[in-house]
């Protein structure tokens, strides 16, 4: 079985990447921590991170690739950019987590129409889903070098 080589990764580009992450876990920090246990726990705030922590994380596998970044919050276009950039179809199975946590950045970003609350549930289960991206993420530039 032939492995895929290793390509250098330049420091500039290996500092971007780090910055990319380090976004993403510090928005995790926050999550970890979040007051579920009070009158009107703010789940909106944190299904909204958990779309900036996957975000976030598919953002620093483009830069990793040299690939370019789309000006969206469009988990899904991003996702989509990560598979073509590394040609890569096992980023596939993020898909389902992707299209979840969407709805927390166009539902729960503004006030408007849209429900402004979700349960404490559902937060968690956000949580859980951008963890497995993040993860998997990591994992896949880890295993290019970074």
């Amino acid at each position: 079985m032939k492995r895929k080589k290793k390509s250098r990764i330049s420091d500039h580009i290996r500092q971007r990447t780090r910055e990319w992450f380090r976004k993403a876990e510090h928005e995790m920090v926050f999550l970890e921590h979040a007051p579920f246990d009070i009158e009107d726990p703010p789940t909106d705030t944190a299904g909204k991170m958990a779309h900036m922590v996957a975000e976030y994380s598919l953002k620093a596998f483009l830069v990793l690739n040299k690939a370019r970044i789309p000006k969206t919050h469009d988990l899904g276009i991003l996702l989509d950019e990560c598979i073509r950039a590394n040609s890569d179809p096992e980023f596939e199975q993020l898909r389902e987590d992707c299209l979840h946590l969407l709805r927390y950045k166009i539902e729960f970003t503004y006030p408007g129409p849209f429900p402004e609350h979700i349960s404490v549930d559902e937060a968690r289960k956000a949580i859980e889903a951008e963890r497995r991206i993040k993860e998997f993420v990591f994992k896949k530039a880890t295993d290019l070098g970074f």
